[in-house]
């Protein structure tokens, strides 16, 4: 006879040797590469810090860090914002909600190159769409080079990597507004609260852990995932787009300079990592609730 305890170990045993082989195996091998010298036909030299130090001497790294915090940063507010409004409007529709929060969430179904290609098409200089519109409205008296230039560039990916970050976050937030009680709601129209005075007292701040949960996985997969860029501009132009996930990509398929490429998928994660460990950590205690 073996006991509760005992069949439990025994039963979780399959999955934690999965979790063994298919996450703890590689993160080791990947950090083992970080210090070695890597070639074409895999072999290792072992170099320390030599591909760390390269790194932060290199303007591409600095750059492609640059692109990523902009383009996070600006993602994460513009999905929180857009995101907000539409879980607002679609809490407070009564009739016909199911099919409005079923076209809310429609882009979501989209795979972000998709979406990139999609959204290539719509700010095409020659033949896109929008160029015809703002034509067509007298807004513009000649075609607008939306991925050619930088600034522009930059505006574009944020719009597009929202677009379709924007369905995942209107169910997070449409989630934790649909647990606020609605007599809260009523005692503050009973007091004499606006709509604008209901949202910062009561909505806002009894929603707040699914805001800060929902601006965190925005931040983190729009800083490390380039595949919006890779579909729009392909980190042009020049390098104004260039993303550190493309500056990854490069040093693995183009340069096949895989301890170089260990040492950036390090350090990618160790940005990722520390503000996301502190953000849950004071989330968890409880003061970015109160």
């Amino acid at each position: 006879m073996i006991s509760n305890r005992q069949f439990g170990m025994y039963c979780s045993l399959p999955g934690l040797v999965a979790v063994l082989i298919f996450l703890f195996f590689p993160i080791v091998y990947n950090v083992y590469l970080s210090f070695c010298e890597v070639n074409v036909s895999l072999k290792t030299g072992f170099v320390g810090l030599q591909n760390y130090s390269n790194l932060f001497r290199s303007p591409d790294f600095h750059i492609a860090w640059q692109t990523s915090a902009i383009f996070s940063l600006g993602t994460t507010g513009l999905t929180l914002v857009t995101s907000m409004m539409i879980a607002h409007s679609l809490n407070g529709i009564k009739r016909f909600n199911a099919l409005f929060r079923t076209f809310a969430i429609l882009p979501w179904a989209a795979p972000l190159v998709i979406s990139g290609l999609m959204w290539r098409w719509i700010l095409s200089k020659d033949i896109g769409i929008l160029n015809y519109f703002l034509q067509v409205f007298g807004l513009t008296s000649e075609n607008v080079g939306f991925l050619i230039n930088p600034i522009l560039a930059m505006l574009s990916g944020i719009v597009a990597a929202s677009w379709s970050y924007i369905p995942f976050v209107t169910v997070l937030l449409l989630t934790g507004l649909e647990s606020i009680p609605v007599e809260i709601y009523e005692a503050g129209k009973v007091d004499g609260a606006d709509a604008l005075q209901r949202f910062r007292y009561i909505s806002f701040p009894l929603n707040r852990p699914q805001i800060v949960s929902s601006a965190l996985i925005v931040w983190m997969y729009s800083f490390r995932t380039p595949d919006i860029f890779v579909a729009l501009t392909n980190g042009g132009p020049g390098k104004a787009t260039y993303h550190a996930g493309i500056f990854l990509w490069d040093n693995i398929y183009r340069y096949l300079n895989f301890g170089r490429a260990g040492a950036i998928s390090v350090l990618l994660s160790i940005t990722i990592l520390i503000p996301s460990v502190l953000i849950i950590y004071f989330l968890n205690r409880g003061s970015i609730v109160k």
